[in-house]
């Protein structure tokens, strides 16, 4: 039986002293049905790191770690000398930090939009490796993210014809604010689509429109064409978990963001775009694989 894991994202959510709003937090996601967290852990310490895990254990959740292969968080402007060996350099050491949340789902934001193809190739086949060295082979996915190496359609097919094992984070919101337009329409995109839906192992759901990364109101009727593209996308990733595993795990975020993500003056807060639509899909992706 296919098991549908939503996980909630802290992304915006200050930790308070020694993690006080983060334990309230925890209560209240496990209260809404979350799976567990997924935790950007860049510069948090060992000794926080081991806090974090001790307050998932004490609820009840588990935990997707979101990392960098390099310049973390993007604090400041881009440093220099960023090679795919200085990246894999830093991703080793953050892997090993890694083992201290005992993850179940890593996503990773890797490599640069400014290499070439062939050079975020040559990472890539080189950070399985490291994966591999650092007992996480097979729970890594590499994010579809704005500067990064998977960033548009077109890097991410060519990358993932020549490393056939790499595994990804469909986080195609990015993609669809790249390339401005839907990719359900032209033909190209939708071959792309198909050669990369396999290739999914954890979700973003976060729908997007041609100019913003992050719709405020997905169920307003003038972003209808959005959601038609996006829960389609997501329900054929779905289905295509299931059809290769029908025993599978899917574990997925509804990842809404805050400001200059979520604009000023909506109706509701990231917050409460991330649980409506985390309930919302959740009984849409359970109905899908109930019904297939």
């Amino acid at each position: 039986m296919v098991v549908i894991s939503r996980f909630r994202s802290l992304w915006g959510i200050d930790p308070g002293p020694e993690q006080s709003e983060w334990r309230k937090k925890l209560v209240e996601f496990k209260a809404h049905g979350y799976a567990g967290i997924e935790i950007d852990f860049a510069f948090m310490t060992p000794e926080e790191l081991q806090l974090l895990r001790k307050n998932c254990d004490e609820v009840g959740l588990e935990i997707s770690i979101l990392l960098f292969s390099a310049w973390p968080k993007y604090v400041g402007p881009r440093p220099r000398g960023l090679t795919p060996d200085a990246h894999l350099e830093f991703y080793r050491g953050q892997l090993r930090l890694a083992t201290i949340l005992k993850p179940v789902v890593i996503n990773a934001q890797s490599g640069a939009d400014y290499w070439s193809f062939d050079e975020s190739v040559y990472f890539y086949q080189r950070a399985l490796q490291v994966e591999k060295e650092e007992g996480f082979e097979g729970i890594v996915c590499h994010e579809t993210h704005r500067n990064r190496s998977l960033f548009n359609p077109y890097s991410a097919d060519y990358i993932l014809q020549r490393v056939p094992e790499l595994r990804i984070t469909a986080d195609i919101s990015h993609w669809v604010v790249v390339c401005e337009r839907l990719l359900d329409q032209g033909e190209e995109d939708r071959e792309i689509l198909d050669r990369v839906i396999p290739r999914v192992g954890h979700i973003h759901a976060r729908m997007g429109t041609q100019q913003s990364s992050q719709c405020p109101e997905p169920l307003n009727p003038a972003f209808a064409p959005e959601r038609q593209f996006f829960e389609e996308l997501w329900l054929r990733i779905v289905k295509s978990r299931q059809q290769r595993d029908p025993n599978c795990r899917i574990t997925w975020v509804p990842e809404y963001g805050p400001f200059p993500y979520h604009p000023i003056g909506t109706a509701h807060t990231y917050e409460e775009l991330a649980d409506s639509e985390g309930k919302r899909l959740q009984a849409l992706f359970e109905s899908a694989v109930a019904q297939s």
